[in-house]
């Protein structure tokens, strides 16, 4: 029997990275599984250098209910002496809303992951520092197959996103909406054998040691939405999760820490 964990993916900016390096940075145009796992870990608080063999047996899935745009920063920076860094150019989704999905057997290991991220131990993010949820991280936890459970959940964008497409298209809700799917095939799935592969699998965190697998990834049909109704997530829908208020916490934790190992 197997269980699915649904998390929705919304903010102003969003960087899914899989092989960006040096003064480029991109980002994939879907939340890859390394940065959705990065991100469970950091609210379970994990350290980098924690094993990640919990999440060795997940499968991930993905749905572009928003799709969003492609943003490229120019970025400068200079460091503590007023020295300039190198320059670089970082590339973000903008107005992006997703459901990712992560398929486990063991109930239990997909619901930690839910009450972690409605009180996270570490800020979390959306790939990139920079790139804050645009609130709580709403999750759901169902009994079912990863592109069944993603197929029949409910549309996860915003009134906004549909506000905008009237404006600027000759569209109606009433035409509905096609939202892209990304599935990662079963291990015995020998149809999946001609997917497309993405180095996104998170072996290890750790700064000196990061390394990544490759995994394979299938597109498939479009979910079609004939009726939209936006789940933008407003106060009192859920358990409010200040980052700053994370961010205080951790300050706090680790100022004592400090005074405790002085005092020693």
């Amino acid at each position: 029997m197997s269980y699915v964990i649904t998390l929705r993916l919304a903010a102003p900016l969003q960087a899914w990275g899989a092989s960006s390096r040096f003064s480029r940075r991109m980002s994939e145009r879907a939340p890859t599984k390394s940065g959705v796992i990065g991100l469970i870990a950091a609210a379970l608080g994990l350290a980098r250098t924690d094993s990640l063999e919990r999440f060795s047996a997940l499968r991930y899935g993905v749905r572009a209910d928003q799709p969003g745009s492609l943003l490229r920063d120019f970025h400068t920076a200079h460091d503590a002496s007023g020295a300039s860094m190198p320059l670089s150019q970082r590339y973000y989704l903008q107005d992006a809303v997703f459901l990712a999905g992560l398929e486990s057997d063991d109930r239990e290991l997909l619901e930690s992951f839910a009450r972690a991220l409605r009180h996270p131990h570490f800020p979390i993010f959306l790939g990139r520092r920079s790139c804050p949820p645009d609130g709580p991280i709403v999750t759901q936890t169902v009994e079912g197959d990863l592109e069944t459970v993603l197929r029949e959940a409910p549309w996860a964008g915003t009134a906004r996103h549909l506000a905008v497409r009237c404006a600027r298209h000759d569209w109606s809700a009433s035409a509905g909406i096609a939202a892209e799917l990304l599935i990662e095939p079963r291990q015995d799935d020998l149809s999946g054998a001609t997917a497309e592969t993405l180095a996104d699998e998170p072996v290890s965190f750790d700064p000196e040691r990061r390394r990544y697998a490759t995994r394979r990834i299938r597109r498939l049909a479009p979910v079609e939405f004939a009726s939209l109704t936006p789940t933008d997530v407003v106060a009192g829908s859920a358990e409010v999760c200040d980052p700053f208020e994370t961010v205080l916490e951790l300050e706090s934790r680790t100022s004592s820490r400090n005074s405790q190992e002085e005092q020693q």
